[in-house]
């Protein structure tokens, strides 16, 4: 596998009046470039790619982001989840400590 980790955040924003909520209407597109600014900050040389991404259609639960190769998905909502989610699931593989973030599969 190339990356370890793929991170994909939907950035999907819909306009259209009484149009379903979307992830781009929770800041997603902001939580995306902190996460991808705090990874290069913490100089881990682990090879994580993190992408946006189209619907994932699970906008009610947005922002929503999906990891893989794992398939495991997440909402981070604010810098500190972020910080959570870089520093126990992307360094150090540990799951159990940020139960809180994951969106049941």
């Amino acid at each position: 596998m190339y990356y370890e980790k793929h991170i994909f955040v939907c950035e999907n924003l819909r306009t259209e009046e009484n149009a379903r909520i979307s992830c781009g209407k929770f800041n997603s597109k902001k939580i995306k470039d902190l996460l991808k600014q705090k990874l290069k900050e913490s100089g881990s040389t682990k090879k994580i790619r993190i992408n946006q991404s189209g619907c994932l259609d699970r906008c009610e639960l947005g922002p929503v982001q999906v990891s893989y190769p794992e398939g495991i998905w997440f909402s981070l909502k604010s810098e500190s989840d972020i910080d959570l989610f870089l520093s126990e699931y992307i360094l150090n593989d540990d799951l159990e400590k940020i139960k809180t973030l994951l969106i049941d599969n």
